[in-house]
């Protein structure tokens, strides 16, 4: 498999880089439940950059696959409610650190995303080490964490979506599935709807902690805001943050419920969403809101 998905890479950046790309956008979007309910808790936070190389950007992906490529860079802190004293029930932590590439196209009306990362999880990422830092220098609760850690490993995480949408007229409806095979292996379906004009030719990218779909390439400078609404659930075969070895039972399903906007004004625009998340395991005793930023300014 790491052979096959090594090819696979190698083989859409060779397409790349065979003819004329340029940079056409980038994305950086956090997502923290501190910008939802106030507390450091399971889905803790997560930031996701992608770097987007591909030919001059004309309002939709283009039909060839591996013509526009995204590069990934993603870091996750997956932690349990109680940083100091977790209840040996609770999730452990996993810093996760992962880095791929992701193309997207669009074939008639139907919109894919394809890609794979290499993901890097455990104390090895040091992820646990700056989130004691950085809460040691902001006056916050200091983790104490370092024997109740997924251990260290090494996986690759393949992943697809494909949705279409559908105008009607002043707002959009976008059905989507996805499925990812790597550190947790799952089917995810579910619809985002956007009320206003904003937005519709620009290229939009999925935060994977809350599912909020954020501007990447912008397709024109048109001004206004528009206002988003999204729904979906995963069923979930495996997890290696959540190992059945260690005693943990995942929930039959993982739904989201998602609200936000995006505003853009002359060469500033920002995107805020908020998303309810269900209890990823049995033991989990409640769902989170977990709050995804983004702020962009045109040069």
């Amino acid at each position: 498999m790491k052979n096959f998905l090594t090819f696979v890479l190698l083989a859409v950046a060779t397409v790349a880089n065979a003819n004329d790309r340029q940079t056409i956008g980038w994305s950086f979007a956090i997502s923290n439940d501190s910008l939802g309910d106030q507390h450091d808790r399971w889905q803790s936070s997560s930031f996701q950059l992608g770097y987007f190389r591909g030919r001059q950007w004309e309002g939709s992906a283009p039909s060839q696959f591996g013509e526009l490529l995204e590069y990934r860079v993603r870091a996750d802190h997956l932690t349990p409610e109680d940083l100091a004293l977790p209840a040996t029930t609770d999730r452990r932590h996993a810093g996760v650190l992962s880095f791929g590439v992701h193309t997207h196209f669009q074939r008639s009306d139907w919109e894919f995303t394809a890609g794979g990362d290499l993901v890097a999880i455990g104390p090895q990422t040091g992820l646990l080490d700056f989130q004691e830092e950085l809460h040691r220098i902001l006056g916050f609760q200091i983790p104490d964490l370092d024997n109740f850690q997924i251990e260290d490993q090494f996986r690759i995480n393949l992943t697809g979506e494909v949705g279409r949408t559908l105008d009607m007229g002043d707002w959009t409806m976008r059905p989507f599935v996805e499925v990812s095979i790597g550190p947790e292996d799952m089917v995810r379906a579910g619809v985002d709807l956007s009320f206003g004009n904003l937005g519709r030719d620009d290229l939009l990218v999925r935060a994977l902690a809350t599912g909020h779909r954020v501007p990447a390439v912008r397709g024109s400078d048109a001004n206004g805001t528009t206002f988003i609404l999204g729904f979906d659930t995963a069923w979930v075969a495996d997890s290696v943050y959540l190992p059945e070895n260690l005693g943990y039972e995942l929930t039959s399903a993982r739904s989201r419920v998602r609200a936000g906007f995006h505003h853009e004004r002359a060469k500033f625009d920002v995107f805020y969403g908020l998303a309810w998340l269900e209890p990823e395991f049995e033991a989990q005793p409640s769902g989170q809101f977990v709050g995804t930023l983004q702020v962009g300014y045109k040069f």
